[in-house]
């Protein structure tokens, strides 16, 4: 009886609840470590921003280069604040020659070619920053050390000219077809120039050239070409003498046909798209007539047959402007040395 008086509803647990507290404790840490990770963060970006301004202003500084001019030979000097890497340096437009670098100091010395000559040089550094140098060099007494210079040029037809020039004299060039034998071509006594023109074969093919000058310096050029074929084209005149038929082929296709008979153009309706082979008549008129037949090929290629006919007079007989020459040949630009 006296425990149901003593219960009061209202009255509060004297013992505190502890986990309200470990809550508040545990994410105060976490705060705390989320500040301290931000804060790095913060520290690491600003110092590698300052080590990457650093770097780049030591990237942007650039070697010192020095030529000093003697009779027959020129030497270079470079200084840097840090290591070279290789210097590399050429005369004209000649292959460039690499010295390889490895400390902030180094001095080549070279021949001078003869006459009016440009000295390139390129020095790169470690960090593959470069720093470029040019000078015009004058030597009376140098020597000569630049190779020939090789050059190509369409000629008439299906030829292309083939010239080897040098600063001083040339002696010899050599050309060779694929795996064909070797030609040569010898310069004058004391010329700084030979070429020659070389007829491009059909198809596909690769042409070889060597130069040699008179220092035995030594130059060499691979190109390929490919040599193509005009259209053919054949008139024939009628046992009677009263019409010719016109005939026009070629191995790769016919693109076009063009015919003018007595200064008026008749319009030719191909057969097919490309075809090899073309044929149509005509009759003649009275007195002379004269004939143009024009074609070009779907390689590009193009041919003109000009003629004229006396009307009843087969005497005339049959003719042909059958041309199996190369008339013209592309450069596919494949260089090899």
């Amino acid at each position: 009886m006296n425990q149901i008086l003593d219960y009061n509803p209202n009255s509060k647990s004297s013992k505190p609840s502890g986990g309200s507290d470990k809550i508040v404790r545990v994410f105060a840490v976490i705060l705390i470590i989320f500040a301290i990770a931000l804060i790095s963060i913060v520290v690491y970006g600003r110092v590698s921003n300052q080590k990457e301004v650093e770097t780049l202003t030591q990237e942007a500084t650039k070697a010192k280069i020095d030529v000093k001019i003697d009779a027959t030979t020129a030497t270079i000097s470079v200084t840097h604040d840090k290591n070279i890497d290789k210097l590399i340096y050429s005369w004209n437009t000649s292959v460039e020659r690499t010295v390889k670098g490895g400390n902030k100091f180094m001095e080549e010395t070279i021949d001078i070619p003869a006459g009016e000559n440009t000295l390139h040089i390129k020095v790169v550094d470690e960090n593959k920053v470069e720093t470029t140098y040019d000078e015009e060099v004058t030597a009376e007494q140098g020597t000569d050390i630049i190779n020939p210079v090789i050059e190509f040029e369409p000629a008439e037809g299906n030829k292309w000219k083939v010239t080897a020039t040098d600063e001083t004299a040339m002696d010899f060039l050599t050309y060779r077809w694929n795996e064909d034998e070797e030609q040569t071509v010898y310069a004058d006594e004391g010329g700084k120039e030979v070429s020659v023109e070389v007829e491009i074969p059909l198809g596909k093919n690769d042409l070889t050239v060597v130069a040699v000058d008179a220092s035995n310096n030594v130059s060499n050029e691979q190109k390929s070409f490919t040599g193509v074929v005009k259209p053919n084209i054949s008139v024939t005149l009628s046992e009677d003498g009263k019409s010719v038929n016109m005939r026009i082929d070629h191995e790769n296709g016919i693109e076009s046909v063009g015919f003018n008979f007595n200064d008026v153009e008749y319009p030719i309706q191909l057969p097919e798209e490309n075809p090899k082979v073309v044929e149509f008549p005509k009759e003649l008129e009275v007195g002379y007539n004269r004939i143009i037949v024009t074609a070009k090929s779907v390689d590009g290629t193009e041919n003109k047959f000009d003629c004229y006919y006396n009307y009843g007079v087969s005497g005339d007989g049959n003719q042909e402007n059958n041309t199996n020459e190369n008339s013209n040949n592309e450069n596919n630009e494949e260089n090899r040395e």
